[in-house]
């Protein structure tokens, strides 16, 4: 038996609680509507790396690629994307359970599947659970991280090390910075706490960091003249890391949505919707006192440790922010907030403990259902964006932009994957060619410079412009005035939309 009163017979058991987590975690994807959603911007880019039916994108600095090798075996053999949806959410629901499966052997496992039911329910979790975008998957490998180099430190041998060593080179494919915060707070935490200072578990946090960076740090020299330099460029595509403390506030702005807001100059909306947020220090304050008083207190500061480092950069370094930015941190401090619901419906004696545990449930319940209120308006207004860019997408084909084709300009990435065709950029952080090189190519190839606004860019004057009304958004579409095709045809831009 282990000090937390689990035994290896209970594992199985609440494996199947973790499976049915899982399970739910799915259905809800599919029911909001979530798994069904073109895809974004990030997700075109990542998608198009190993896709035979469209270009690759460019693929900037901060861009790792082990997002891309997730959703390889489906995006490499089909075009369609709700095959890559239902790939990337068995992966989630996968990943989900062997993320929290390794805590079952350090704390109760009701606390764990509670957990794992908290950070599932949140609709970020569930808007990510089928995208090809890699903050969900930090989230499950610094969980993973964490649980095995405790157990490591535990002194369960070569085994605990060596998912350690994993579990954070998953981690650094997926997304290197974040790994290597995680990575510091694990080492910190090695030095300071006794218990949890042991070479073997060490050495596999060093070790799995360094494998999993080392793709990145290849492509960085080979692509930005070598690894600081790549540092630099990732941090200029970033706006460049700096002293941000307004970034507290940009991500409390942006909590509900939208999903990237960049600049973050908006209004604090459905400030009721965000009271949990305000009240997750003092939640997991509470959960860390009810583990010291069952003698779990170690065990729970670790996962709360990490959880600090990885939020760091979005909550103080960066200029803008995004809700999926802390994933992996939710994930972390579900487990104390897990811990601190389960001592406040258990600590009352007698007749009273059936409205304590009455009451936390109700908690629970209205926190999931407002969580979905959010899952859905979200959904809502990303399916309206992007099927309008996929009516974009038609009356481009209609006018003559088919493969082998170009589109630039203003998301680009997204419409071209769409499209199938390249999308080359002369300026922003995605810069890919020059104005005379796509020039030369417009000579080649149809060409189209996508605008929200009516006036060219410089090098597209006098082209045709075209204009399309979809739903409430409206496009401007410059093409050239004719331009000669491979096969010896000619094409031309037609008429406004």
């Amino acid at each position: 038996m282990s000090g937390d009163g689990t035994t290896p017979a209970t594992a199985p058991r609440h494996t199947v609680l973790l499976v049915a987590v899982a399970l739910a975690f799915a259905a809800l994807q599919l029911v909001s509507g979530a798994g069904r959603l073109p895809l974004g911007w990030d997700e075109s880019v990542y998608a198009s790396q190993v896709s035979p039916h469209a270009p690759a994108a460019y693929f900037s600095a901060p861009r790792a690629r082990g997002i891309t090798w997730l959703a390889a075996p489906v995006a490499a053999l089909t075009s369609s994307t709700a095959a890559v949806r239902m790939w990337m959410t068995l992966l989630a629901c996968a990943g989900l359970v062997v993320a929290f499966r390794p805590w079952l052997r350090l704390l109760r496992p009701a606390v764990v599947v509670t957990a794992a039911a908290l950070f599932a329910g949140l609709w970020v979790a569930q808007f990510y659970g089928a995208a090809v975008m890699p903050n969900l998957y930090v989230a499950f490998g610094a969980l993973s991280a964490t649980a095995w180099f405790l157990r490591a430190a535990r002194g369960e041998g070569v085994r605990a090390c060596g998912a350690t060593a994993v579990s954070t080179a998953f981690t650094a494919l997926v997304r290197p910075p974040d790994a290597a915060y995680l990575a510091v707070a694990l080492l910190l935490g090695a030095v300071a706490v006794r218990a949890w200072r042991h070479r073997g578990a060490v050495a596999a946090v060093v070790a799995g960091l360094v494998v999993g960076c080392a793709p990145w740090t290849i492509e960085a020299a080979v692509r930005h003249a070598g690894f600081f330099a790549g540092l630099h460029t990732a941090s200029d595509v970033q706006g460049g890391m700096g002293w941000h403390p307004d970034a507290l506030l940009m991500q409390l702005h942006a909590l509900n949505g939208p999903l990237l807001c960049r600049p973050c100059h908006i209004p604090w909306k459905h400030a009721e919707l965000s009271l949990w947020w305000l009240a997750l220090p003092v939640l997991v304050v509470a959960g860390l006192g009810a583990a010291r008083r069952s003698g779990r207190l170690l065990t729970h500061l670790l996962p709360v440790l990490c959880a600090g480092a990885l939020a760091c950069p979005y909550l103080f370094l960066l200029d803008y922010s995004a809700p999926r930015f802390l994933l992996p941190s939710y994930a972390l401090l579900a487990l104390p907030v897990a811990e601190g619901a389960h001592a406040a419906a258990t600590a009352v004696r007698g007749p009273w403990r059936a409205v304590a545990t009455a009451a936390v449930t109700l908690c629970l319940a209205a926190h999931f259902a407002s969580q979905y209120l959010v899952l859905e308006r979200r959904v809502e207004d990303v399916a309206a964006s992007r099927a309008a860019n996929l009516r974009l997408v038609e009356q481009l084909h209609r006018i003559g932009i088919r493969p082998p084709c170009a589109i630039t300009g203003e998301e680009a990435p997204m419409i071209a994957y769409a499209a199938r065709c390249a999308s080359p950029a002369v300026s922003g952080n995605n810069t890919s060619t020059t104005v005379p090189e796509l020039l030369e190519r417009a000579r080649t190839v149809p060409l189209a410079v996508l605008a929200r606004r009516p006036s060219p860019p410089h090098y597209a004057r006098g082209w045709r412009r075209l204009e399309f009304s979809l739903s409430d958004e409206r496009w401007y579409v410059f093409v050239p005035p004719r331009v000669v095709v491979p096969d010896g045809g000619a094409w031309a831009g037609g008429g406004s939309g």
